[in-house]
């Protein structure tokens, strides 16, 4: 596959180049009405968020990082001559109350920054399209690539479910022969996770013993209990962060000295202060497509300042949260400022097409953005938990993209 190589950027270098963006534009639709979210001195983006559900760690710290880069890019200059402003609603990670809020701000922006959640995002997909809608996203489900109207960054959850087993058995965690069990989440990220996990499973010659849970599941004794009894050597994990916490207490309390494998959503820096967190401590990795707060890089380095400046001692739940939303953020804007001449809803979709690569060295892996329908990476991180460490989480192998990752055929939706 012929891809293009992403040029890389720094922070600094990508607000300077858009604040110095010519300020001619065109804001109105092809009818001569005036383009949702844009005045002569504003671009509106809508934010739905999970500030109060299940995954509401990671989504009130993303929508934290997202204020961050918007008043970094706001201070250069703005982007197209305007600043930029957030429309934000909390979704609780509920469908219904996702639609009721995008119907709402949807006739107010421009386009979405951010959707959080792979099941939200499937449930407004329609809606997006029909919209002529950009949206940004927190998922990494496969099922949502293939849509240009779309942004999914980094490896998808069946890439991050290869790698980590990929990882586990180049470390001599798992052998040919050995059970696997993964407890996966009922919905687009365990489902599509299991993919990656029964392939690789399959290439390395391990089995495979799975359980389902629901994100609202409290007590996972029995299902830890189950991959006990399967004989499992390692867990793969997909759930929410005090899921992790009750698959490792139930873990330890049963005997089950194996190492558990999450992926880039089941941590929360809290966790660490938590009865749980010596099992923690004991067996618990991350993989993740995303680039570490505690990285020792000028990028990440001024972005956890921010936060210091912000809110002192007080550590974000999620640093992962924090560094995507803050690229994410970046990566828009540079898309804003290729279409200042038509700020439209269409424009916008077309600048889209043009950016076909991006990165900001040090928050993550460069992003291959030249076929919506393929991931724009296909590396992962792997993580631990340390509590002396910011954001509660260290490197244990850098971004590596693994054979089998390489290998696998993702499907899109």
């Amino acid at each position: 596959m012929n891809r293009s190589r992403p040029r890389v950027l720094t922070a600094a270098a990508l607000v300077a180049t858009l604040s110095v963006t010519g300020c001619s534009t065109k804001a109105t639709t092809s009818s001569g009405g005036a383009a949702p979210g844009v005045s002569a001195s504003t671009i509106k983006l809508g934010m739905l968020q999970d500030l109060s559900g299940a995954f509401a760690t990671s989504g009130k710290t993303s929508n934290t990082a997202s204020q961050f880069a918007v008043d970094e890019i706001n201070a250069a200059g703005g982007v197209c001559g305007r600043k930029i402003e957030l429309v934000v609603r909390d979704h609780g990670y509920d469908v219904q109350k996702a639609v009721t809020a995008y119907d709402e701000v949807a006739p107010q922006v421009l386009g979405f920054l951010n959707v959080y959640g792979s099941a939200i995002t499937s449930a407004l997909k329609d809606k997006i399209v029909a919209n002529d809608m950009l949206v940004g996203l927190t998922a990494f489900a496969p099922t949502l690539l293939g849509d240009p109207h779309l942004i999914v960054v980094g490896s998808t959850y069946d890439i991050q479910a290869v790698n980590s087993i990929d990882w586990m058995v180049r470390e001599g965690m798992l052998k040919k022969g050995d059970t696997l069990g993964h407890i996966y989440l009922q919905g687009e990220i365990g489902e599509n996770s299991l993919k990656g996990s029964t392939f690789a499973t399959e290439k390395a010659g391990l089995k495979l013993a799975s359980q389902q849970i629901k994100p609202t599941d409290a007590d996972l004794t029995s299902q830890v209990n189950a991959m006990k009894a399967a004989g499992a050597k390692a867990i793969l994990l997909d759930s929410t962060a005090k899921q992790t916490a009750a698959v490792a207490s139930a873990a330890q309390a049963a005997g089950l000295d194996v190492p558990i494998m999450g992926n880039v959503a089941t941590f929360a820096r809290s966790l660490l202060e938590t009865a749980a967190a010596p099992a923690l401590i004991k067996q618990y990795y991350r993989v993740s497509g995303i680039g570490l707060l505690s990285a020792d890089t000028p990028a990440v380095k001024k972005l956890a300042g921010k936060w210091q400046a912000k809110f002192g001692a007080q550590q974000p739940e999620s640093g992962g949260a924090v560094v995507l939303a803050y690229l994410s953020t970046h990566l828009w804007a540079k898309i804003i400022s290729g279409t200042c001449d038509d700020l439209t809803r269409k424009g916008v979709l077309a600048a889209r097409a043009k950016v076909t690569s991006f990165s900001i060295d040090g928050l993550g892996p460069k992003l291959d953005l030249s076929d919506p329908a393929q991931p724009t990476s296909r590396e992962s991180q792997i993580h631990r938990p340390d509590k002396d460490v910011y954001a509660g989480m260290k490197l244990v192998e850098d971004f590596k993209v693994s054979d089998l990752a390489e290998q696998y055929q993702v499907k899109a939706g």
